[in-house]
């Protein structure tokens, strides 16, 4: 998804009411005296930034509910009086999150942020879904760890979550060595750095991909091409469940029909811990490629 996640700037007038309500809206919410708040505009890097500084710092993620479309989703009143307390605010940056940098911007006094799309050097235009990025996961906990320090909080667990990701990531390198270039397809391109990690070669036209991630109809052509490559039997379809379209319900239905595994996946993270989360999409995938005679 590129261009579809792009919002008008956030009316001033909204962002004075939610600092002027925070008392309000954070009431039964306000962290222990001295306690910093980190604000994640998305689940995973809040579900990472929580197993990393622990009891530390009071952990608030925006966008929680796995059945919305993030790309959809305007800017609240809540996460404005959040952002207005944040000492850290995590975006995902390349043009996923610009409701949250705006709400940054907005504030008189610029917290820490952490971008991790700055951090992977990924621009936007390009795929934003950086949280299906397992270097992306270890590089965001490193700087998060260093960003802590510098107002005075100490991570004792960034060295236990970084062990995790670096498991995974041998995970990942271990079905690669045996899958590299193994044809797979998807509605869009949700786990895209994912599947490039692993090796695999996704043959569902890029620019259907990214009509649908955009939220538009793709050509005729490309979608009857898309439906062909179904029928040659890749080893999976990943099918973003969190925005079905009539369209992808279609790619779905003939990939069953036609013996094709299909690997549900969401953006926002279902649960509570991003290891469990992407493990599952991994095991998922290297089941359906062990049937290929790989993995």
């Amino acid at each position: 998804m590129v261009l579809r996640n792009a919002r008008l700037p956030i009316a001033v007038g909204v962002v004075v009411v939610a600092v002027v309500t925070s008392m309000i809206v954070l009431g039964t919410r306000t962290p222990r005296a001295g306690e910093p708040v980190v604000v994640s505009g998305v689940s995973q890097w809040g579900a990472l930034a929580r197993a990393t500084l622990g009891n530390r710092a009071k952990v608030v993620t925006l966008l929680t509910d796995p059945n919305a479309d993030p790309h959809s989703h305007e800017a609240t009143t809540a996460d404005a009086a959040y952002v207005a307390e944040a000492a850290i605010v995590i975006e995902n940056g390349a043009g996923y999150d610009t409701w949250l940098s705006q709400l940054v911007d907005a504030r008189a006094t610029r917290p820490r942020v952490i971008d991790v799309a700055n951090l992977m050097h990924v621009a936007t235009g390009t795929n934003p879904h950086l949280f299906y990025d397992v270097s992306a996961a270890q590089r965001f906990v490193e700087a998060l760890a260093a960003t802590s320090r510098r107002i005075g909080v100490t991570s004792t667990s960034s060295a236990v979550v970084l062990s995790a990701l670096r498991r995974l990531e041998a995970q990942v390198h271990a079905i690669r060595a045996t899958c590299a270039g193994v044809s797979v397809a998807a509605t869009e391109d949700v786990t895209g750095y994912l599947l490039g990690a692993l090796g695999l070669r996704v043959v569902t036209p890029e620019s259907l991909r990214l009509a649908v991630g955009n939220g538009v109809d793709p050509s005729v052509s490309d979608l009857a091409t898309a439906l062909e490559q179904l029928r040659h039997h890749p080893a999976f379809l990943v099918d973003n469940v969190q925005t079905a379209t009539p369209l992808t319900n279609e790619m779905v239905s003939v990939a069953r029909a036609n013996g094709v595994p299909v690997v549900q996946v969401t953006e926002t993270m279902t649960g509570t811990n991003y290891v469990t989360w992407i493990s599952r999409t991994i095991a998922a995938m290297r089941t359906d490629l062990v049937a290929q005679g790989c993995a």
